[in-house]
């Protein structure tokens, strides 16, 4: 199938019905009512503004996630955090807190997920006291693009549609890929998903993309901004905060992931690519036997407070990893997926046997006499590589599945 056919299925999955249109906007309206009633009733100096992709016309087909702002006026920090969550909890009783730069709470209602969020109400981005409180701006100035170019919002929705099949979609530090705020910036510069598609041929490391132009290139956003705002591949000055970059969270693995799959999917377009695939153990079992590696899985329930457990998770994965390789056992591949609750960690090796002993190493050659010889009393028979004392100690076991399995077992222990 050419691209253009692609685009044009791919559509179809992207866009919302009338009918689900019709829905969220009964869900809002019903929150919004209830929570300024709430408002009211406390007397609180408040208001309540809906935001996300469902403020700015650019949700994706499917999608059962709507943000509000609670925006505050008049009341110090550690007051309207106080009063938030009061206020929050008296309308949604069952409200999970969510941290972030500011706690906000997140809630199920009628199959769709609620995120409320408090924010500063402020006359000018540049007044933010924290990222949050520039969202309002975000959605306003999304909205305004789109006005200019209703087109717009569709192919902001392919472009998130394609990021979530490739798992590339979230500012969440165990995905560190484009956030939604992100997604749009990037069709509002190249403005179809077909000229982004051509242009994942050139794009390299530090891609500027200046919307409003408040720098003459990155040269000198470089000299106006601080190293870390700039560490991201992709640098996308904040169109209503010229002192952030909105694609800080990005990594680099997570970027060379989507322009990967953005250049497979020029030279051979499909509609799988917008069409997420869940992992499946049986289908790393098959991959791996088609190596001729030894897989070992894992499986652990997840933590009550989400964002906090994949956060923990994924420095555990990569400890773990480090702790194995120290066994001289070597990682063809690793990581972890989402199963119902559960979380299903696999680690994929090269190795298949291990010998009986493992080097044990000691301090230098030249290390004082006494811690000479107390490593020559415990170890009895010692050799030199390169500069240190080497010792070979016994292993439990030769079972490299076992070995891992203990490993894994005792790094993911505590990562509840």
């Amino acid at each position: 199938m050419s691209m253009k056919v692609v685009i044009k299925k791919a559509l179809k999955k992207a866009v919302p019905t009338d009918a689900e249109k019709k829905k969220i906007t009964k869900v809002i309206n019903l929150t919004k009512k209830s929570i300024e009633d709430k408002i009211k009733e406390m007397r609180i100096n408040a208001d309540v503004l809906v935001g996300g992709s469902v403020a700015k016309g650019t949700w994706i087909k499917g999608q059962h996630d709507i943000d509000f702002f609670i925006r505050f006026y008049g009341y110090p920090e550690e007051a309207m955090k106080r009063i938030f969550q009061k206020l929050v909890l008296s309308v949604f009783e069952n409200a999970q807190v969510m941290h972030g730069s500011r706690d906000y709470f997140r809630v199920k209602y009628n199959k769709y997920d609620l995120e409320l969020v408090p924010v500063l109400k402020i006359d000018s981005p540049s007044k933010a006291k924290n990222s949050m409180d520039a969202s309002p701006f975000h959605v306003d100035y999304v909205k305004r693009r789109i006005e200019d170019n209703p087109d717009l919002a569709n192919q902001i929705r392919l472009l998130k549609l394609f990021a979530k099949a490739i798992n590339v979609y979230g500012a969440e530090t165990h995905i560190s890929g484009l956030s939604g705020y992100v997604t749009e910036l990037l069709m509002i510069h190249f403005k179809r998903f077909e000229n982004l598609v051509l242009a994942s041929e050139e794009i390299k490391p530090k891609y500027f993309i200046d919307l409003e132009g408040y720098y003459k290139g990155f040269w000198e956003a470089k000299q106006k901004l601080s190293e870390s705002k700039l560490k991201s591949p992709i640098i996308i000055i904040d169109p209503v905060l010229k002192e952030r970059n909105a694609c800080a969270a990005l990594s680099y693995s997570t970027f060379s992931k989507l322009l990967l799959s953005l250049r497979l999917f020029l030279r051979k377009p499909s509609l799988s690519f917008f069409t997420r695939k869940e992992i499946k153990v049986s289908d790393l079992k098959e991959r791996s036997k088609k190596r001729g590696t030894l897989l070992v899985t894992h499986t652990i329930p997840i933590g009550s407070k989400e964002d906090i457990f994949f956060a923990k998770l994924r420095k555990k994965i990569n400890t773990i990893h480090s702790k194995i390789e120290k066994e001289d056992i070597f990682v063809y591949d690793y990581g972890y997926f989402k199963k119902d609750e559960k979380v299903v960690v696999y680690f994929e090796l090269e190795t298949l046997k291990v010998p009986k002993v493992k080097k044990h190493y000691g301090p230098p050659v030249w290390v004082d006499k006494n811690n000479f010889d107390a490593f020559l009393r415990k170890w009895k028979k010692v050799y030199v590589e390169k500069t240190n004392l080497v010792a070979d100690a016994k292993r439990k076991t030769q079972d490299v599945r076992l070995i891992v399995k203990e490993i894994i077992k005792k790094g993911l222990k505590d990562v509840q």
